[in-house]
């Protein structure tokens, strides 16, 4: 296909790149990734990119290799990749960006017209699927692309930013020396300690979820009470104030308080805060106190969870402010409770985490930490540093384990451990995501081993139900193809003006594993991401074929509408292969009419009027499905002119639920019949319509009502005199 240069008239001109430019920075350069087989084409997008402003830094990918190497060692701003390129499949491409957790939109051309393409795009993660040569088009993809990318990043670096400022203020509130409480519903929904403290309680747990007026002397419990629900009712209107009421402490002794009341908002809860101000605060004291902070270890000597869950949220800041890398190991050692904890004993256990942990430490480099996490983890954060490093890493430290000896007064074990690594980029959000997928990668990992350990897995998001479902229909649709699964079955179409000809229409079923009937609807978009439509159809008329003669050889004069799919429509082959079935069976060439669907031949004019002709001259009649929902229908009928067309079936539900007059659908069937058309309505659901469908003049009905789809072509027409 020739690239236009049409779309690129204009673009060097101010006219034709301001719009293109508008809320993004022009000097800014986008630094692109190109996948295409094409060197010239990849040469086309960068000189039409500079030409509109938008000076680009690109990097043409070749192989999935090359494009792993890129994601690990740059940060890059979109990709953009042909469709039909075979280097790289697009596909990969995605799912690659997503392994290595990157935000890299990825926008598709595709030279495929029709809406086919764009939906298989987006389904694979694509951002947007643009027509070839549709440069303009291709621009405003791309300045939204960007935006979007910045906007995401704008809001993780808030999320990270807010989530700082909540983990000091809630750092500040455990240790204020105020005495500080949140309440809502009459309850405690927090209390720092000092408040607990005023109290006469020994732990801040010990009050929380405690009703209010269980901590307020008999005498002045009803005024809390009206007190309470008149702050509440006033809610953001309520102006701060002060409570005066005598306190019942922990040990039943009876206290006056003096407190602050104020609205507030807790863990995102609208609440009540109470506070009573300390009467000194001494600095140091709060220093020291906050000093207290332990971020060692006991047992193991290392680093402790919350030391490294802080020094991971930095990286994951870090990674979102300056697009830097960092990976986690998380190490955990396989049959813990079995292997150690049920025969070493606490103490022994303890021994045996502090034996890990020294083994542990030769594998820590300057820059990282390590500490223990759990139980039966360890944890090992890594700035800086490629997914693939960390992957060989790892496999290290699993290899060296596996043949270590734990020593223990004389007791000997041999451990083994699987370690999840996890990615932290621009796109994390938090570093709990970061630790849930390491233990994901970890579950993936013994799903994959029968439950056994031993190994090292990078987290790849899961693939989506949606997808799973998909991937096992195309599965599906290969074997019922290889194994003749599939199944036809015909629906009579009845004669409105006493036409002597029988009519069905033949439907497609496929049988999954417990003989039950699935629609083409379900499976034909699998069979066409497999590229076995054509095979399929290929296979119903030949069935038809034979069934049909079957069916004509005693006596019946029997007509078949038989529907095509959008590959069929375009196969220039087909048409002369109809020909050469037709004479094989010695069935007469119009005992078959072939039926497209009107969106297919709409986004295939010049297919569609070269397939009806054809038939034409091998005396085959066409048809046209779901006819009349697109904008102009009578219009592509003029291009791709048909014998027979089939109404869509909204216009018959919409009269018989009352939802439209029979108007539209009139207008539409008066139209046709002055084009010489032979029209058939389906959907007819009960017997209310017929009198309405009758008038319209239309030749043929179609229904549920009139019978449902049968295995076999025993309709009694004879009744319809």
């Amino acid at each position: 296909m020739q690239h236009g240069r049409v779309q690129e008239q204009g673009l060097n001109s101010p006219a034709g790149t301001g719009k293109y430019n508008r809320g993004m920075n022009a000097n800014e350069t986008i630094r692109l990734l190109i996948l295409n087989d094409s060197r010239e084409e990849v040469e086309r997008l960068i000189s039409m990119l500079n030409n509109a402003g938008r000076p680009t830094r690109a990097q043409h990918v070749e192989s999935e290799e090359a494009l792993t190497k890129l994601l690990q060692e740059q940060t890059w701003d979109l990709m953009i990749a042909d469709a039909a390129t075979t280097e790289l499949p697009p596909a990969n491409a995605i799912r690659q960006i997503k392994r290595l957790n990157k935000d890299v939109p990825l926008i598709l051309i595709s030279d495929e017209e029709g809406n086919q393409a764009s939906v298989a795009g987006l389904k694979i993660g694509a951002s947007d699927v643009i027509q070839l040569d549709e440069d303009q088009h291709l621009l405003l993809v791309i300045q939204r692309e960007l935006e979007n990318r910045e906007h995401r990043q704008q809001r993780r670096r808030a999320d990270q930013r807010l989530k700082e400022a909540e983990r000091r203020s809630q750092q500040l509130l455990d240790s204020s020396r105020d005495a500080i409480a949140y309440v809502q519903d009459g309850m405690y929904l927090y209390a720092n300690q000092s408040y607990a403290e005023k109290f006469g309680y020994e732990d801040r747990d010990d009050i929380e979820c405690m009703p209010v007026i269980d901590m307020v002397s008999d005498e002045h419990q009803g005024q809390v009470k009206k007190f309470l629900k008149e702050f509440t009712l006033k809610g953001d209107d309520a102006e701060s104030c002060q409570l005066v009421f005598t306190g019942l402490m922990a040990n039943d002794a009876l206290s006056s308080f003096a407190i602050d009341v104020a609205n507030a908002i807790y863990d995102e809860e609208s609440c009540i805060q109470f506070m009573i101000s300390s009467q000194q605060v001494d600095n140091e004291q709060l220093q020291a106190e906050l000093q207290k902070i332990k971020d060692q270890d006991v047992v193991t000597g290392l680093f402790n969870r919350q030391y490294l869950v802080e020094k991971l949220e930095g990286e994951v800041a870090k990674a979102i402010n300056d697009s830097s890398t960092a990976t986690l190991q998380y190490i955990e050692i396989d049959q813990f409770s079995d292997h150690v904890q049920a025969h070493m004993g606490v103490s022994g256990t303890d021994s045996v985490l502090g034996d890990l942990g020294n083994f542990l430490k030769q594998f820590v480099q300057p820059g990282e930490t390590l500490a223990r996490f759990g139980d039966d983890a360890f944890a090992l954060l890594t700035p800086d540093q490629k997914a693939d490093q960390t992957l060989s890493r790892a496999e290290d430290i699993c290899q060296q384990l596996e043949s270590h000896i734990v020593d223990v007064e004389g007791k000997t074990l041999q451990l083994t451990a699987t370690v999840g690594v996890s990615i932290v980029t621009e796109s994390t959000s938090s570093g709990e995501e970061v630790i849930e997928q390491a233990l994901k990668a970890i579950e993936d990992f013994r799903k994959e081993h029968n439950n056994a350990g031993n190994g090292t897995r990078l987290y790849e998001p899961e693939v989506s139900e949606e997808q799973a479902a998909e991937t096992n229909l195309a599965k599906q649709v290969q074997t019922a193809l290889d194994n003749n699964r599939f199944q036809l079955l015909f629906q009579p179409i009845i004669s409105l003006r006493g036409a002597e000809e029988e009519h069905y229409e033949v439907l497609l079923r496929m049988l999954d594993d417990n003989d039950e009937q699935i629609s083409p609807s379900k499976f034909m978009n699998a069979a066409a991401e497999i590229g076995v439509t054509t095979k399929i159809d290929r296979w119903v008329i030949l069935e038809t074929i034979k069934t049909l003669s079957e069916h004509r050889a005693s006596g019946h004069k029997t007509r078949v509408l038989l529907n095509l799919s959008r590959q069929s429509l375009c196969d220039e082959t087909l048409a002369p292969w109809l020909g050469v079935a037709f004479k094989a069976a010695k069935l007469s060439t119009d005992a078959i009419i072939f039926q497209v669907d009107e969106v297919d031949v709409t986004n295939h004019l010049n297919a569609a009027k070269a397939f009806f002709d054809a038939l034409a001259e091998i005396k085959c009649a066409s048809s046209m499905s779901n006819f009349g929902c697109s904008l102009n229908p009578f219009k592509t009928l003029e291009h791709a002119n048909t014998d027979y067309v089939k109404i869509h079936g909204s216009f018959t539900l919409d009269i018989q639920n009352n939802s439209e007059g029979p108007e539209t659908l009139t207008n539409l069937i008066k139209h046709l019949l002055e084009a010489n058309k032979i029209t058939v309505v389906p959907f007819v659901e009960n017997a209310n319509v017929l009198s309405t469908l009758w008038q319209t003049g239309v030749h043929y009905i179609q229904g549920h009502y009139l019978q449902e789809p049968t295995a076999s072509m025993n309709y009694d027409f004879n009744m319809e005199g």
